[in-house]
């Protein structure tokens, strides 16, 4: 009697540690999820606003070629919200125009580029 109440003892001890170890392993893959996703959503936000900055650059950088006949000089982004941004290339030829920035938010760095062609 006294070991079949151990053997029963033993084997709802380890029940329970099988149960608390599924549960760790479980909100451990929820929390990495989690953090995944958030990661994500943080470098789309990022490249969102890289993107922006870039289209902004190039439209103004046409407009000065076809109204002054010049490419114009590079002028550094302006902060979107909490998104750092950062002109990390400008260059240059006769015929064409790159702009390449960096945008940061809460930790995710994203970088575009784009290139303006001069009209033939």
């Amino acid at each position: 009697m006294t070991s079949r109440r151990g053997f029963l003892l033993v084997s709802v001890l380890f029940l329970t540690l099988a149960t608390w170890a599924l549960l760790a392993a479980m909100l451990t893959t929820a929390f990495l999820h989690y953090r995944l996703a958030l990661g994500a959503e943080r470098g789309a936000v990022a490249g969102a606003a890289a993107e922006r900055a870039v289209a902004e650059a190039l439209a103004a950088a046409e407009e000065t070629r076809v109204a002054a006949g010049t490419w114009p000089t590079p002028a550094p982004p302006t902060d979107a919200a909490a998104c750092v941004l950062e002109l990390v290339e400008v260059a240059q030829a006769d015929d064409w125009y790159r702009v390449r920035v960096q945008a940061s938010f809460e930790g995710a760095l994203a970088w575009r580029e784009g290139t303006v062609h001069a009209a033939p």
